[in-house]
C-alpha cells in the first residue's frame, strides 16, 4: 500500500521502513522545516527514525560552540500512526555533558557518542529500549510558518529523555494494521 506523510524534524530525520530507507530530510541543516513523504509498504510496518540536532560532534554546541539547541520530531502518516504513546527511542548521541561547564570553556565540552545497534531499523531489540519522551509544541517551539495550520492530527513531539542534549535519536514503533 501506499503511505503519505508529513514529518517535522529539528533538524534533520532520516526514515525508514521495515528496514529500507524511504524518506529523508532534503536540506540537512535547516532547524524548522517540514517534508511530506510518500512509499509504499506492508504490513506489519516498523516504523524507524533516525533524527539528529544539529550540534558540533566534539563539543554537542550550535552556533560556532556558543550555545545548545533542543531537538524534536513530529510525524503523522495517512494510514493513521502518528508520533506520541507506543514509540521507542535511543539516544546514540548525547552531549555537552556538563552543560554549565562547556558553555564556559567549549574545550572542556565533552559528547557520549555510542555507534548505532546492528540492525537496529528492524531488530527486535528494540522492544528493551526507553518510551521515547512526549514534548509539547511549547517545548520545541517549532519556528515555521504555517507550522500550526498543519494537521498533525494526534501526534506529539518525541524525543530522548533531554530534548537539549540528546543530539541523535533512534525511534521505533511497529504497526501491524491501519490505525
Amino acid at each position: 500500500m501506499t503511505v503519505t506523510g508529513l514529518v517535522f524534524a529539528d533538524n534533520t530525520f532520516e526514515l525508514y521502513v521495515n528496514g529500507r530507507k524511504v524518506a529523508s530530510d532534503p536540506i540537512a541543516f535547516t532547524p524548522f522545516n517540514a517534508v511530506k513523504v510518500s512509499f509504499r509498504a506492508s504490513y506489519p510496518m516498523t516504523f524507524a527514525f533516525k533524527a539528529s540536532d544539529y550540534a558540533d560532534p566534539a563539543t554537542g554546541l550550535e552556533y560556532n560552540n556558543t550555545k545548545v539547541g533542543d531537538g524534536g520530531l513530529i510525524a503523522r502518516f495517512s494510514n493513521g500512526l502518528v508520533t506520541g504513546d507506543g514509540w521507542k527511542a535511543k539516544t546514540i548521541s548525547h552531549g555537552p555533558t556538563d552543560l554549565p561547564t562547556c558553555l564556559a570553556d567549549p574545550t572542556t565540552c565533552r559528547v557520549v557518542n555510542t555507534p548505532e545497534p546492528s540492525r537496529w531499523t528492524t531488530s527486535p531489540a528494540a522492544a528493551t529500549w526507553p518510551a521515547a519522551k512526549l514534548y509539547t509544541v511549547a517545548q520545541v517551539q517549532p519556528h515555521l510558518n504555517g507550522f500550526s495550520e498543519m494537521n498533525w492530527g494526534k501526534a506529539s513531539f518525541i524525543w530522548g529523555d533531554d530534548l537539549v542534549t540528546d543530539n541523535t535519536v533512534l525511534m521505533r514503533k511497529t504497526v501491524t494494521r491501519a490505525r
